[in-house]
């Protein structure tokens, strides 16, 4: 489409830079449902749903649910169905001029099923519809992206290819940290009242309508790509059969395009992972490290801030280095820092107001007073021990020598996430935290490494959990970036530009079938063991395909992937 021998963006002609802002608005359009959805809303407003309805966890066909590996049940079920329909749809699209229509396709039916979230209140089980509608949301957000990427070797000279690749990721970042900042605010603003639910429920709304309105953009501007090998008109079935018949053709062909298919296994594998931790982030820190959602949305705004100069700046790396080995660089980032995300853990509560529950001595009375307690439904919290029972509530009194038996019911009984502390008296100094407390560490496998990290690295700095996460939060800012952009520019410098919607396909293919692979293991891992297990499995898939991107010749690629576009541009079958 531009001059070959230009080398920057801005050296392009203004038709062809207005394609290419056009292009990049599509990552700021989409970023609202990948940011405020998937990174932040969504995960946590569900757990808060299922705990709500079902506890901490439920049992379907003998296997036992949280609601984390739940959450990744949908986002496995909406990755398969793309997954396995975009082969066959991106065969279609480079033989008929279709790739617009499948687009706009994916965006209105993504944006639509975001905003019908909001009607959860209203349903029976509302942490299901929750589920339901973001599961289709996400079939349109990921089968938008696979049409979206194929565009990329259209757009600009292939030198420019990591370039654009960041500006775009360098604008989804930008957009999506923008809407998520207002969204915080406004949940900031209404935490605790009567109108918070309605309030984060607008703001799925919201991300509905900023994905579709700035969509607008791309859908306008952007040219259907020329088709080299057209197909001409056909009816839905005949271009169904045509595009499965193609599809067998190319699958005979890929020992031509050796470099492709091991990048894709190598992709498969890093990609795995980080799509997998992206998607259970925001779960698991509401599960596991008991994050709230204002803390965490917080975290996510400063990711988004951090990774819009990430990405030019690893794209000025690749350029530097080349782009396969920037690429390796991003990921042994990532490595660094999920290692690092593993070992958060609650420092636990150290001074009198740090406690959930705090019991205040009134002198000359051998009285206790519930001075502070946590909001809870029902009015407190019911304590048993030996045939008494407690309702501890702000204001609640309870005569001193009851005070050993009240700190031994909430160390002991179990299920009790809460911690109690008493200060003056004869209880002076005591303290309790329930066995189900963030900050207790011992009954998992790989407890033994958060509490190493705490002991070495938090305590001493005095960073308890959500600062843990702010701080992992810009190094993932740091790293996401050059991952994210470097994977999709490097497939595009070695595939050919003339079966672009074809290649991109088996590249989404292979996103979504990642993106199926790692939740499920997730699920089976916190099932066995538990969530710490989990996420250090899926660490290890992101290190056996950095291993595995040591083999891709990237100039080898190249050429074959030229040597396909003249094959096909001469009229060759």
């Amino acid at each position: 489409m531009g001059a070959a021998e230009a080398t920057r963006i801005r050296d392009l002609p203004r038709e062809q830079r207005g394609v290419i802002r056009a292009w990049c608005m599509y990552d700021w359009a989409n970023s609202a449902f990948a940011t405020s959805g998937v990174a932040a809303i969504f995960p946590v407003y569900f757990v808060f749903l299922f705990k709500e309805a079902l506890g901490e966890s439920g049992t379907f066909l003998g296997i036992t649910f949280t609601s984390s590996s739940t959450w990744s049940v949908g986002v496995a079920i909406s990755t398969m169905i793309v997954a396995l329909s975009s082969p066959v749809l991106g065969v279609i699209s480079d033989r008929i001029p279709i790739k617009k229509v499948l687009l706009r396709t994916y965006i209105c039916a993504g944006s639509l099923f975001t905003a019908l979230a909001f009607f959860s209140a209203y349903t029976s089980q509302p942490w299901a519809w929750m589920l339901g509608m973001f599961t289709l949301a996400n079939i349109g957000f990921a089968g938008s992206l696979v049409f979206y990427n194929s565009f990329l070797p259209h757009i600009g000279p292939r030198t420019l290819l990591d370039d654009i690749s960041s500006r775009g990721f360098a604008y989804g970042y930008a957009g999506g940290g923008l809407l998520l900042l207002v969204h915080l605010g406004l949940i900031l603003a209404t935490q605790g009242s009567d109108i918070a639910d309605l309030v984060t429920r607008l703001a799925i709304v919201s991300i509905g309508a900023w994905w579709f309105g700035w969509s607008l953009w791309i859908v306008r501007v952007l040219p259907e790509p020329s088709v080299v090998r057209t197909t001409g008109s056909l009816p839905v079935v005949g271009a169904l059969g045509m595009g499965f018949r193609e599809l067998g053709n190319t699958l005979r062909e890929l020992s031509r395009f050796r470099v492709a298919i091991r990048y894709l296994f190598a992709y498969v594998l890093f990609n795995d992972g980080i799509q997998t931790v992206l998607a259970i982030a925001g779960a698991f820190a509401a599960d596991t490290l008991g994050i709230p959602l204002a803390f965490n949305m917080a975290t996510i705004v400063i990711i988004q801030l951090v990774a819009v100069p990430g990405a030019t700046g690893f794209g000025w790396l690749a350029d530097k280095i080349t782009t396969k080995r920037a690429l390796g660089t991003a990921l042994i980032g990532w490595i660094i820092v999920i290692l690092f995300g593993i070992g958060i853990a609650p420092l636990g509560p150290q001074e009198h107001e740090d406690f959930d529950f705090q019991l205040d001595y009134r002198d000359g009375s051998s009285v206790y007073v519930v001075a502070a307690a946590p909001h809870l439904d029902g009015g407190g919290r019911v304590l048993k021990s030996e045939g008494d029972s407690w309702e501890l509530k702000e204001g609640a009194m309870f005569r001193s020598e009851t005070g050993p038996a009240l700190r031994d019911a909430v160390a002991g009984e179990h299920g009790i996430g809460y911690t109690l502390s008493f200060r003056g008296g004869p209880m002076d100094g005591e303290s309790a935290v329930g066995p189900e407390h963030p900050s207790v560490l011992g009954r998992g496998v790989l407890d033994w490494w958060p509490g190493l990290v705490r002991d070495t690295v938090w305590r001493p700095l005095g960073l308890d959990a959500g600062y843990q996460w702010l701080l992992l939060g810009v190094s993932v800012g740091v790293v996401i970036g050059g991952s994210q952009a470097l994977a999709r520019s490097l497939f595009a410098q070695i595939t050919p530009q003339s079966r672009s919607g074809e290649f991109f396909s088996f590249f989404g293919f292979m996103s979504r079938a990642s993106s199926v692979f790692g939740p499920m293991i997730y699920v089976i891992a916190t099932a066995v063991f538990d969530t710490r297990v989990a996420v250090t499995a899926i660490l290890l898939i992101i290190v056996a395909g950095t291993i595995l991107l040591r083999w891709v010749n990237v100039e080898e690629g190249a050429r074959v992937a030229e040597m396909e576009n003249r094959r096909v541009q001469g009229g060759h079958p």
